[in-house]
């Protein structure tokens, strides 16, 4: 899969990016310790600061974004590179299943009820064209550029009131950044995958993890024990948060439209 890579210049700026929004998070976190009696819930943020800052890094090497839902909770963005026709998003590795991406893992690590209709299988179909290997074959440390430019104002437009379908016409690769945490909750690998949606697995395209230690953002220092307490992980980039369908936030019902919860 090594023809699928991203350039090193944009891998480091998506390994910068998880790196300071989990940074932040864990800072936040600390924070809300403090100055609250109870701040467990902030353990649902993760993933918006990890999305937030890898957003803000690619930026700079001109990555756009588009924020999206999946399910009527869970918001999280789409990050867009046009020259290549290209999409990713970043997942917590903890509930990504590489034999089975559509469905994941559920918070205690068991696989979870088959879904064919989930948000990640329906953006996998972008990767229908894809000549994945079969069987997967071994990967070499060559890295191959490719070069990466934000799209055009008027492809944007086309694309808020657009579904999957619509998503296969502009895009013809779509990637899963995942990014892993050790028992001393510090992120321990960055990975870089494709998934095939004719057989719902994903494909290892390149391990980024050499690029933690080469990043600006170092996180070696930052305490973690304010995380120690947390009995489950239910941050926004969980499973038990992601249901059947992609919304794009336009497409939602207003804060007194269709919410029963106060």
């Amino acid at each position: 899969m090594k023809e699928y890579r991203f350039n090193r210049q944009v891998n480091q700026k998506i390994v910068n990016g998880v790196l300071q929004g989990y940074k932040n998070y864990i800072q936040e976190r600390i924070e809300k310790d403090l100055q609250m009696k109870i701040s467990s819930a902030y353990a649902w943020v993760k993933g918006n600061h990890i999305d937030d800052q890898t957003a803000v890094e690619c930026e700079e090497i001109g990555i756009n974004y588009k924020k999206a839902r999946a399910g009527y909770t869970w918001g999280y963005l789409q990050f867009i590179a046009s020259n290549d026709q290209s999409m990713f998003i970043i997942k917590n590795n903890k509930y990504f299943d590489q034999d089975n991406f559509p469905d994941g893992k559920g918070v205690n690590g068991k696989k979870r009820s088959h879904n064919d209709e989930n948000y990640l299988k329906k953006l996998s179909r972008i990767n229908n064209k894809v000549d994945f290997p079969t069987p997967l074959t071994l990967l070499s440390e060559e890295n191959v550029p490719h070069s990466m430019s934000i799209l055009d104002d008027a492809v944007l437009k086309s694309l808020e009131d657009s579904d999957v379908s619509n998503l296969q016409e502009v895009y013809n690769k779509f990637y899963i950044f995942t990014y892993s945490l050790d028992q001393a909750n510090m992120v321990s690998s960055i990975k870089m995958w494709m998934p095939n949606p004719a057989n719902d697995k994903a494909y290892l395209v390149e391990d980024l993890t050499e690029l933690i230690d080469a990043s600006s953002v170092d996180i070696s220092g930052i305490d973690t024990s304010v995380l120690e307490d947390d009995q489950s992980e239910f941050d926004f980039d969980s499973p038990a948060a992601i249901e059947y369908d992609i919304f794009h936030e336009e497409d939602l019902p207003s804060e007194n439209e269709g919410n029963d919860e106060r």
